[in-house]
């Protein structure tokens, strides 16, 4: 029988504690120091618990749960579905994602798998050969809008599974803060109105979507949300999976022109996977498998930068030039080797073997930028035939509890608003895209597709999502992960050195400039939001960098966990997207 606290939801909010600590600007940055700290407005310091999303009222419907009694489970979960209530921009049940779970009382990480999954109808060459006309609006391609774009959904199961195997609280209860939301409505969010402007005119085809009033501030009220959230509070996944909700669902989709089948629903599963891990700078770094090709990204640089920079890197153009080339051999492999783990065995020993890193660490040790393919060293390796098994539109989110569990859990409908219809009142991914649509063909993130990462039967696409859990003398101390697709593993790994090795606090490891490279294209971006200091700028051109200004470089959300000389949570939500912690 799950635990329930003695005092209803309905008065906990009031217990709650918004983070919203100021820091103190500093100064410096050109080399050798941090760089400048401006004042952290989305960050808060907490005792027994905290919750960092990237919308506050999320943070607050996780830290209700936490305060309420629930574990970090529980509050990962009450997360989830509020985010998918506040900004069905960025995840829902519609999507799909990726949960790492560190349970304290059996010292032991559990990594689930709820990643969209393709339709067991699905082809190499679905997206190959598509012939029709253009529909108007941004993101239009077949993997990116209507039913062929649509995966199976794995957002409800993960929920379920994360409740089932490690809450305190019955599904019912966890629910209580989103219902609400869906219920009573919201004011929206700058940012899920900047993102419905934006893909207005597609939004407008669909019966539901068309409805919203996404003005900046308005109240938004979903009730066709909240018939799904009562349901499925009442019978778990199998609601979505195999009631009338999954028959609608499935119906609805092939009405788009979709091949997604109920059968597909019925099918789907949770899977519980081994987390990548390394020792590395005296900690250690645990972190998501494939399909996703994050963990392996952010483990393979921090090797090489162990190596050429030592244990103790200073900050300035060296560190940022030799992290922007250890970034590039592991995007090489990502087109080369990654594909469903079901379907594509990984070399991942011979990809991270010392000989590989030596010199990949040879390479961005020296002091001129080199091109993606000197770093592309393939491996002696014969893929076996694939074996049928029985990833801006992202949101990631942290908690710890007072018992010291920690859930990092990245969800996503990959663009934003998925593939733009709903189905069941519920928005519906466009995680086909994640697929690659031919080989050499980019993606929406301009990630080249490779032959491991073709649509195939029920083969779940290649992501970049790493929710990331730190560890110290075996106990946790950090807890991170972004959203904001291929630059997701580059954000969430700046942010996790700006903490531990560079000794920013979590505010303002968030807050600070940050920079992306993926092999291809041969541009190293930088941010408008967040500018780079100029002088390092001039710097990284010096070295043979080409930058390339973008908006910002993902999102992140951290909590980091100090024991001395008293417990304290120190969280932050990317002041990027506007998010802000929760806790008590």
């Amino acid at each position: 029988m799950k635990r329930w606290a003695a005092i209803g939801l309905w008065c906990v909010s009031a217990l709650l504690i918004v983070g919203a600590t100021v820091g103190v600007a500093t100064t410096g940055g050109a080399s050798g120091e941090p760089p400048p700290q401006p004042s952290v407005e989305h960050s808060g310091v907490f005792r027994d618990g905290a919750v960092a999303a990237d919308q506050l009222e999320a943070s607050k419907a996780g830290a209700e749960i936490l305060v309420a009694g629930g574990n970090a489970a529980d509050a990962a979960a009450a997360t989830m579905l509020a985010l998918g209530v506040l900004n069905p921009a960025s995840s829902g049940f519609g999507g799909g994602g990726f949960a790492l779970y560190y349970c304290v009382k059996e010292d032991k990480l559990t990594f689930l798998d709820f990643r969209e999954r393709a339709p067991a109808a699905a082809t190499p060459d679905m997206f190959e050969n598509f012939q029709g006309a253009t529909p108007p609006g941004p993101a239009a391609s077949p993997s990116q809008l209507g039913g062929l774009a649509a995966g199976v959904p794995g957002e409800p199961a993960g929920i379920a599974a994360l409740v089932d195997r490690f809450g305190s609280m019955s599904l019912s209860e966890v629910i209580g803060p989103a219902l609400r939301l869906a219920e009573e409505g919201f004011p929206v969010s700058p940012t899920l109105a900047a993102m419905g402007a934006a893909f207005k005119v597609q939004l407008d085809q669909d019966p539901v979507m068309s409805k919203w009033d996404l003005a900046p501030g308005a109240v938004l009220r979903r009730p066709s949300l909240a018939h799904v959230l009562r349901v499925f509070a009442k019978e778990g996944m199998k609601a979505l999976y195999n009631g009338p909700l999954g028959r609608e669902m499935a119906a609805v989709v092939q009405k788009h022109g979709g091949i997604m089948t109920f059968q597909d629903l019925r099918d789907y599963r949770v899977v519980t996977r081994k987390p990548l891990e390394v020792d590395l700078f005296g900690y250690r770094w645990v972190t998501a498998p494939p399909p996703s090709a994050g963990g392996f990204t952010m483990l393979q640089s921090l090797t090489i930068l162990e190596r050429v920079v030592g244990a103790k890197p200073v900050y300035g153009a060296s560190l940022l030039h030799t992290m922007a080339e250890s970034w590039k051999g592991p995007f090489v492999d990502r087109q080369r080797y990654f594909g469903d783990p079901a379907q594509i065995i990984q070399p991942l020993d011979r990809m991270m073997s010392p000989g590989r890193i030596e010199k990949r660490a040879a390479l961005a040790g020296g002091e001129k930028a080199n091109p993606a393919d000197a770093y592309d060293f393939p491996i002696v390796w014969t893929s076996p035939a694939a074996r049928t098994s029985d990833n801006a539109g992202t949101s990631h989110l942290c908690v710890v509890d007072v018992e010291g569990n920690v859930a990092a859990v990245t969800t996503t409908v990959n663009r934003p608003f998925g593939a733009r219809f709903t189905a069941a009142g519920i928005v519906m991914n466009d995680e086909m895209d994640d697929f690659a649509s031919g080989v050499g063909e980019s993606n929406a993130f301009g990630l080249v597709g490779g032959a491991p990462n073709l649509p195939g039967p029920r083969k779940r696409p290649v992501s970049t999502m790493s929710p990331t859990i730190v560890f110290k003398d075996g106990k946790p101390v950090l807890c991170v992960g972004a959203s904001g697709g291929s630059r997701i593993v580059t954000a969430t790994q700046q942010v996790a050195m700006n903490i531990l090795l560079l000794g920013m606090d979590a505010g303002h490891a968030v807050d600070a400039p940050r920079i992306h490279h993926q092999g291809f294209p041969e541009k190293l971006r930088v941010e408008t939001m967040m500018p780079l200091d100029d002088s390092l700028q001039d710097d990284l051109r010096a070295r043979g960098h080409v930058i390339e200004p973008i908006r910002n470089v993902a999102n992140v959300q951290a909590i980091q966990i100090v024991t001395e000389p008293e417990r304290r949570l120190h969280a932050a939500s990317d002041p990027r997207k506007g998010g802000s912690p929760a806790g008590h």
